[in-house]
């Protein structure tokens, strides 16, 4: 499969939680229910944007803490939300995760901002098919604008074809 060049699509910078493995946690589920509901905390990201990238393949590169290697991983998103997913299909350390975030949101009175991401898919994601991502608005590289900016979400579409040599539901 190949995702054409000037594809729209999000970028995210996760963090690990504790003793979990963003990456091991959300693939295992996949692996076993065929989905996984990944959270995003804070800044609302806009929906209209989010249903565009899905309308064009949904795709989301992920990149985990530079302390883990800063890697990269391509996953697929089918539906955003933005309420608790009713099918609980996400790793269960989330629950930890949204009791804190309430807990601090509480004490300074404000609602947290959530946002819930259906992924079918994660794979790594080769360093040369990183080279070819830029920010949408800019024009410039991710790889370079990552480096100096505490931004965990851009909008991001890549200069040249992506071929993948995995299957995609």
């Amino acid at each position: 499969m190949i995702i054409e060049k000037e594809t729209e699509m999000l970028f995210f910078r996760f963090n690990n939680y504790r003793q979990y493995s963003f990456y091991k946690e959300h693939l295992s589920i996949i692996n076993e229910k065929g989905c996984v509901w990944m959270l995003k905390v804070g800044k609302r990201s806009s929906m209209d944007k989010l249903t565009t990238i899905a309308e064009h393949g949904g795709w989301l590169v992920l990149r985990s803490p530079k302390a883990d290697g800063g890697k990269s991983y391509l996953a697929k998103y089918t539906e955003v939300i933005e309420n608790t997913p009713t099918d609980a299909c996400y790793p269960a350390y989330y629950q930890e995760v949204i009791n804190e975030i309430t807990d601090t949101d509480q004490y300074y009175m404000r609602a947290p901002s959530f946002q819930w991401f259906r992924i079918i898919s994660i794979e790594p994601l080769d360093n040369n098919v990183c080279e070819s991502l830029v920010v949408s608005k800019t024009g410039k590289k991710v790889d370079e604008v990552i480096k100096t900016t505490r931004t965990a979400v851009m909008f991001i579409k890549n200069d040249a074809p992506i071929e993948l040599s995995w299957g995609v539901k």
